[in-house]
């Protein structure tokens, strides 16, 4: 039996549902242009012939950040891009069961951090988003202008959504589905959405200038339905090495457009009393590695990806871009910056430099200052557990530096130069908190509106996987 996780289950959606779509707001390229704004376009940027464009893969992570699901993470990305800089991977980070200690060496060792919500809930209102944000500053000392992207838990996105990351200066999104003729390079939004017009987006009077949509590029199996997340879920792992390594060469060798592989970790992580997943596992990590053995395909991040989109160069331009080196700070010490020295012992984590924060239903580690209580929706950052005038307090990292430079517990910035310095220039935490506490109830009924139909469909289709499958399994997969 075929197993669709939900995502998969979206994108088969889109896939029968298009002949009925409306389409996508028209878009003058004459007026559109970079780095500001792109129109949705199956052709490479600025001209830029096939031959000449990097082929990039984007490996990407969702929910909670474990030791156990980062190691799984660290094997897909066990791969080096033409220039040897190291493969990097985008992670959409949901607070629940995150150790954010586990976030901030993620972080520190180049890879992208992006915003996921706090509950992994579907139209995720405003609170939802910015508490998700506010943690990963808070505890994993991520700059709030390094936190870029967004995904709606289940892909399950509105207008309001991509309005509200808009508002709160996220500089993408990447929930919406190519399949084929809607297999986008990425492009902003200043004149709406382009992809997944079967829910009714497109067309409509969503316009967000400069704010960027990055597709997520399905793959069509054998039956020419289309795969999205989690496809090595939807048959042996043979099949989906064959699927994956056909619509990886229509990429290759058509427009270049990005190729994508998401991952939920946990399902490719074994635990006890579930199924043996290594098989599945290391038939992604032979995938990967087959990739890194062609010529002119890169693996980056989503954000790396928008660098490039932003000032387009040819593949033989790309390994001197700044964004794509790998050199690591070295600060002359030992600081608690996600590069520090971490054990992980039977799925624990430990340092010297950490702060442990335990809770009931939490336990986590972070360079920072644990709350005095454990975060919630209405309340994510919590009041410090030690007083500022306490010994052990730990500094927050200031606007004017990154994390990487950044000794919480001196409260000092070790970056002294122009290569190094850095300045936030992203919409205030406190500005974000405020506004979506207030509007966290009034853009709800407007949300769940919207997604009524779909959200209905889309349930008698996941009972009818449950029967199929049982429960168990269906629970797995979500």
């Amino acid at each position: 039996m075929k197993v669709f996780s939900i995502t998969a289950v979206v994108a088969l959606f889109a896939t029968q549902s298009v002949l009925a779509a409306t389409t996508a707001a028209p878009c003058d390229p004459n007026t559109c242009k970079l780095p500001s704004c792109l129109c949705p376009s199956l052709t490479p940027p600025n001209g830029l012939q096939p031959k000449d464009v990097p082929q990039f893969v984007t490996i990407t992570f969702d929910d909670s950040v474990q030791a156990e699901l980062l190691a799984t993470a660290k094997d897909l990305l066990n791969v080096k891009n033409p220039n040897g800089c190291a493969a990097k991977g985008s992670w959409y980070v949901s607070m629940l069961y995150t150790n954010f200690a586990l976030v901030q060496q993620w972080y520190a060792n180049g890879n992208e951090v992006a915003d996921h919500t706090f509950t992994h809930v579907g139209t995720p209102s405003s609170q939802e988003i910015a508490a998700a944000r506010a943690m990963l500053n808070q505890y994993a000392g991520v700059p709030l202008g390094k936190i870029k992207g967004f995904r709606a838990p289940f892909l399950n996105y509105t207008t309001d959504t991509l309005r509200e990351i808009a508002k709160q200066g996220f500089q993408y999104d990447t929930s919406s589905t190519g399949v084929v003729d809607d297999c986008y390079w990425p492009y902003t939004l200043d004149n709406g959405l382009a992809n997944d017009c079967w829910n009714n987006v497109c067309g409509s009077d969503l316009k967000l200038p400069g704010v960027w949509e990055i597709p997520m590029y399905a793959v069509n199996d054998n039956q020419g339905t289309a795969q999205l997340m989690d496809v090595y879920l939807s048959g042996s792992p043979s099949d989906v090495t064959a699927w994956s390594e056909a619509n990886f060469e229509r990429h290759y060798n058509g427009n270049r457009s990005p190729f994508g592989i998401y991952v939920h970790p946990t399902h490719l992580t074994n635990y006890a009393g579930l199924a043996d997943m290594s098989s599945q596992k290391a038939a992604v990590v032979s995938f990967i590695q087959s990739l890194a053995s062609k010529p002119d395909v890169w693996f980056v991040t989503n954000e790396q990806l928008l660098q490039w989109m932003q000032n387009p160069v040819p593949a033989s331009q790309l390994a001197s871009q700044p964004y794509m080196q790998c050199t690591l700070p070295n600060v002359g010490k030992e600081i608690c910056n996600g590069l520090e020295n971490i054990s992980i012992a039977s799925n624990i984590v430990s340092g010297s430099l950490l702060n442990n924060c335990n809770f009931n239903t939490a336990n986590w580690g972070t360079c920072f200052n644990c709350p005095a209580t454990e975060p919630t929706l209405d309340n994510p950052t919590p009041n410090n557990a030690v007083a500022e005038s306490d010994p052990k307090f730990r500094h927050a990292v200031p606007s004017n530096c990154d994390s990487l430079w950044w000794d919480p517990i001196a409260g000092q910035c070790l970056c002294s130069n122009t290569t190094c310095a850095y300045n936030d220039t992203s919409v205030p935490l406190t500005t974000i908190v405020a506004n979506s506490t207030t509007a966290s109830t009034t853009g709800k009924v407007a949300e769940e509106t919207s997604v009524k139909s779909a959200a209905a469909t889309m349930a008698t289709t996941l009972f009818g996987l449950t029967l199929g499958m049982g429960v168990a399994a269906a629970v797995m997969i979500l």
